[in-house]
């Protein structure tokens, strides 16, 4: 029989695990984040872990700041499960709900801890071209994803995959793992290693800042891993002709040779030249438009051979 189990969660990656983990070991309750403001409207939104919640008819509550809580903390004590699990949620754990649940709060944290601990693993990840990396399940402690392994299965990263598509394969290696020891390993059987500090890393918040292309510096490898890191949220972006221009999807052409920041065409695909190889464009988005193919793009803008992004 599954432990009983209570779920703390907020974004993207917490809704997909939510919905995995629901269909063999639905939890008691869920708790999110209270709405915030996003887009232009600046509207408040509630949690893609909310929605999802409502959508599996799970009992679905929201925290400004569940340390601060009182209220929901004593509600927790009186609704314990043998097992919290914490993911994306974006707040700190603290004392007393750390130690509530007989199993404590066990987190799926998609990265091999304890590299890139933090809220961007996979985006870092991927910008840093690496071709593999873990999904770590462990138990939370008062540190930054810094508590003791309960298991730690490697994810392979295709030369293809955007965060999106390697948070899907985390999420989906993460929960079958998490899902075994909920429904198949009793609780006096559960092992947990504490983490190694060698090789620890963070991975911190992505900046908007981070998305601009430096032509001159980076490789036409460096830039095609950052689109497909962070081409999504917040996105990656040069200038040409004074106005913003995000890559949403690039190809690398390691060996082709030109001055950097100036572009000629590669067949019906813009390309623009780095600091090492060339970038060829496949979409592009310019400023004030929709998303369109870069070819499209190219010739209606009447790219010419040789000017320059900025």
């Amino acid at each position: 029989m599954a432990l009983s189990a209570g779920f703390i969660g907020s974004g993207r990656f917490a809704a997909r695990c939510l919905e995995i983990i629901s269909e063999r070991a639905r939890p008691l309750w869920v708790i999110t984040n209270a709405p915030s403001a996003s887009g232009r409207g600046l509207k408040l939104q509630d949690t893609p872990v909310f929605e999802t919640a409502g959508k599996l008819g799970l009992p679905v509550c929201k925290t400004e700041r569940l340390s601060a809580d009182t209220e929901r903390i004593e509600w927790l004590k009186a609704n314990t499960p043998d097992v919290i699990l914490v993911i994306d949620f974006g707040q700190i754990i603290k004392e007393p709900v750390l130690s509530l649940a007989p199993l404590g709060c066990i987190n799926i944290h998609p990265s091999k801890v304890p590299q890139y601990r933090g809220s961007a693993p996979l985006q870092r990840a991927i910008m840093d071209g690496l071709s593999k990396t873990a999904v770590s399940i462990f138990r939370l402690d008062a540190g930054m994803d810094t508590g003791p392994l309960l298991a730690q299965p490697e994810l392979e990263i295709s030369p293809t995959d955007t965060v999106s598509s390697l948070s899907e394969k985390a999420a989906v290696l993460g929960c079958d793992t998490l899902l075994r020891f909920i429904c198949e390993v009793p609780a006096e059987e559960w092992r947990f290693t504490p983490q190694s500090e060698e090789g620890a890393t963070l991975a911190p918040k992505i900046e908007k800042s981070e998305g601009k292309i430096d032509w001159e510096r980076e490789s036409a490898k460096k830039i095609a891993d950052k689109v497909r890191g962070i081409g999504e949220n917040p996105g990656v972006f040069c200038v040409l002709r004074g106005k913003r221009l995000r890559i949403r999807s690039a190809e690398y052409a390691e060996n082709a040779c030109g001055e950097a920041g100036c572009c000629e065409m590669a067949g019906a695909w813009p390309m623009v030249f780095c600091a090492s190889g060339a970038l060829v464009l496949k979409e592009v988005q310019p400023e004030g438009k929709k998303s369109v193919s870069a070819a499209d793009w190219a010739r209606g803008a009447r790219l010419q051979k040789g000017e320059r992004f900025a």
